[in-house]
């Protein structure tokens, strides 16, 4: 039970990271749809990733782990057709300059954007199931 609810709060935490830095995430008026995403996504991490990743096994260790990647696009462009109200809009970078490293300035269309939030959610999420291990 514990591994469940810390595998919940690492799927909340981490679509929270994505929300917050690309603003053009809208979620829709209804509450449930927060419920939605995590629960999804808490399912990708739980249940699908495993059994694909053992299917798979030879193509998930060709490309270094990407099969989360590509089930988290998978789940967004499934949200964004079956979960009214939710969308991802085009997002324009302003840049940054981060411990001296300095990030330019760039636009996303609307593909790059969900790929950028797929990226940000599946990152956040390895990163913290590997701490919190």
């Amino acid at each position: 039970m514990r591994h469940y609810l810390k595998s919940l709060i690492i799927s909340g935490i981490a679509f929270y990271i994505a929300f917050t830095l690309v603003p053009t995430i809208v979620i829709g008026q209804d509450p449930k749809n927060i419920l939605f995403i995590i629960g999804g996504l808490l399912i990708i991490f739980l249940l699908i990733d495993p059994i694909f990743s053992l299917v798979l096994l030879p193509v998930n260790h060709l490309t270094f782990g990407l099969l989360m990647l590509v089930l988290n696009v998978a789940f967004i462009f499934a949200l964004i057709n079956f979960l009214p109200g939710f969308h991802v809009e085009a997002y324009s970078f302003p840049g940054a300059v981060v411990g001296g490293v300095i990030l330019p300035a760039m636009d996303f269309n609307r593909l790059e954007a969900i790929l950028l939030v797929s990226v940000l959610i599946t990152l956040t999420q390895k990163i913290l199931h590997i701490i919190f291990e």
